[in-house]
């Protein structure tokens, strides 16, 4: 495993851990929530095949290139903090 797997893996980690942490303290949804999450899945569902494949697609895309953006972010800021350390560790 090479050091930028091993960085890939736990920052992984730490992202999850935090994705569960941040769902545990969220409040429930609102009935409106609930109901307007219900309608587009509803909506969706009922396109055409073309269509609902087209917006499934669009959808998954988009959630895994935040995903994307997550992990380098936190990345970047997991190195930044190293270099913090490292620069007070010399004054």
């Amino acid at each position: 495993m090479t050091e930028q797997e091993l960085l890939d893996m736990f920052i992984n980690e730490r992202i999850n851990m935090l994705i569960d942490t941040f769902h545990q303290n969220q409040s429930v949804k609102s009935e409106q929530e609930e109901e307007r999450i219900l309608q587009a899945e509803f909506i969706i569902e009922n396109l055409p095949d073309k269509e609902n494949k087209l917006v499934k697609n669009y959808i998954s895309t988009l959630i895994s290139q935040l995903a994307l953006e997550e992990a380098f972010l936190y990345q970047r800021g997991f190195i930044d903090g190293i270099k913090v350390l490292r620069y007070i560790s010399k004054l």
